[in-house]
């Protein structure tokens, strides 16, 4: 529409789609420039009363005091995420690492083995050794040379019996001559009390392995 459109009563005058945008345009430009007033230009400008321009502004969407919004930009797509490396997999550690050849024992740790063997012998009969060997992870003959130095033999005890008649004919040996009688019953006497004692001896070892077996078991 031309700008030099008379501003005399228009009433009764049709107006097109493209006038009516190029009011409502100049009315927005006008009051984003200014902030305000952009009607009453419009107005005396293009000669339409500001009810019909109010009414073309409303008709349109377009904010009388705020020009036409720009559109908003279209968001830009999100960057893809990188895919997660998947981690390596753990080494899994030894259940029990080798501790034959060149290993230092205690002499607590090898009290252990060997109590273990007795009470499984004790319970079982025999089979300590070998299992004695799987579970600490030492050498069958690494707990024969502790049981022995333990002064436990195949046979329980002979190792304490052993002790007791050595002990007596040291004593027989250190004694000034006796009645042979007399002397022969003291010894017999002894070496009755010594197997009772072994006897006895046995039974609470019996006792204190199958104790310490139940206790490792735990």
């Amino acid at each position: 529409m031309s700008t030099s459109t008379k501003s005399t009563s228009n009433k009764g005058v049709r107006y097109t789609d493209e006038q009516k945008k190029e009011i409502t345009n100049f009315v927005a430009e006008y009051n984003s420039a200014n902030g305000r007033g952009g009607q009453a230009k419009a107005s005396e400008k293009f000669g339409v009363s500001q009810l019909t321009i109010s009414g073309w502004i409303k008709g349109s969407g377009t904010s009388a005091k705020k020009g036409a919004k720009a559109p908003k930009a279209a968001k830009a797509p999100k960057a893809a995420k990188a895919p997660k490396v998947a981690k390596a997999p753990k080494v899994k550690k030894s259940a029990k690492k080798s501790t034959r050849g060149g290993s230092r024992y205690t002499a607590e740790q090898k009290q252990e083995v060997v109590d273990f063997t007795v009470g499984y012998n004790a319970a079982n009969g025999r089979g300590g050794q070998s299992k004695a060997a799987a579970k600490f992870n030492v050498s069958p003959l690494t707990v024969m040379a502790w049981l022995k130095a333990a002064g436990v033999t195949k046979g329980g005890k002979a190792a304490k019996v052993a002790k007791v008649v050595k002990a007596v004919k040291a004593s027989k040996a250190g004694r000034k001559p006796a009645a042979s009688g007399d002397f022969d019953a003291k010894l017999t006497n002894l070496l009755a009390l010594s197997k009772e004692m072994a006897k006895a001896q046995a039974e609470l070892d019996k006792a204190v392995a199958k104790f310490n077996a139940a206790k490792a078991a735990l």
